[in-house]
Order: structure tokens, then sequence, then C-alpha cells
């Protein structure tokens, strides 16, 4: 049994359609989260002074918990951002990080109100000194040489916002 031809053109024309949908879709769906096996990691794409940037979101109190610890390596223009559910001052260490970090912490408004280098396998504290909502690391020097300071705005490309937790608070009092 054969379907008529305007009933097939009908068929063809919204499965062209769903694809090329699909097609156009996919990179940003694929940029706004990218599931790690056994875990629900997003990278964001970040801008800081006209440098883009790709960081993995640590969002949750695991997430946050490990960070970038075990690794041996972080790609160029790569990072971790931490995400919280509130505003205060925040502290890092280094204990069982393999790869020398700068951090950048950052307030709800994306600006950075605090720099700092970190050594590997340190308990060292490294802390805001002023209330903060993300922190950033990246590989050490990545904000020396790019000119970041104090003072300095980041902003999300994709998505177009800064993540917020996905635990803690509920997003209407954050």
């Amino acid at each position: 049994m054969s379907l008529p031809a305007s009933r097939f053109l009908r068929i063809a024309f919204l499965a062209g359609c769903t694809i090329l949908a699909g097609l156009l879709l996919a990179p940003r769906m694929t940029a706004a989260r990218v599931s790690v096996p056994g875990s629900a990691v997003a990278n964001v794409a970040l801008q800081i002074r006209g440098h883009a940037l790709t960081a993995e979101v640590a969002d949750t109190d695991p997430l946050r918990a490990s960070g970038l610890m075990h690794r041996r390596t972080l790609a160029p223009d790569h990072g971790m951002l931490f995400v919280f559910p509130d505003d205060q001052q925040r502290c890092f260490w280094m204990k069982n990080t393999l790869i020398p970090l700068s951090i950048a912490f950052i307030d709800k408004h994306g600006t950075i109100v605090a720099l700092d280098d970190m050594q590997p396998l340190s308990e060292a504290s490294h802390c805001s000194g002023a209330q903060a909502r993300y922190a950033l690391e990246v590989n050490r020097g990545w904000f020396h040489r790019h000119s970041i300071r104090v003072g300095d705005n980041i902003r999300a490309v994709l998505p177009d916002s800064l993540p917020i937790a996905r635990d803690g608070l509920p997003a209407t009092q954050q």
C-alpha cells in the first residue's frame, strides 16, 4: 500500500524539520549540560575580559567536595566553577589536588572579589575575604596571563547566565 503524494510530502517535510531542529539545537544543549557516566556534571562557557573559558560546574556538595582532586591535567582554557547556594566567605585547599591552580572568588553578580594561586597537595587555606557565591579554579597563571584582576566580571555565554546550586536554599531565596 502506497501513501498519497501529498501525505508523503507532509511526513517528509516534518521529518526534515525535526532533524534540522535537532542539528541546530544539539550544540547548544551539549554545551549546556554534558553528562559524565555516574554523575551529572555540566559545562558552562564563560567569558572574562573577552577571554573564553570552559568550566565544569560543581553545583552539589559531592561535586564541590571532589572538585579537581586526583586529576593529573587540566586542559588549557578549562576550569571548574564551584557554585554555592548562598553568599559567604569561602575557603579552599589543595589536599589531593595534583595540578597547580589559580582561584577566583566571585560574588553573586559575577564580580571577582579575590584571586589567589594555590600549590598542589597543600592544606593551606585560600579564602575569599568577602562574600562569594562562586569560585573558579583554572590552571595556575591563567588569570595573570589574561590580565584578569579583582573587580573584573565573569559572564556566562552558554547557557547565558551563571548557574545556581542544585542543593541548599530554594532558588527563590538565592
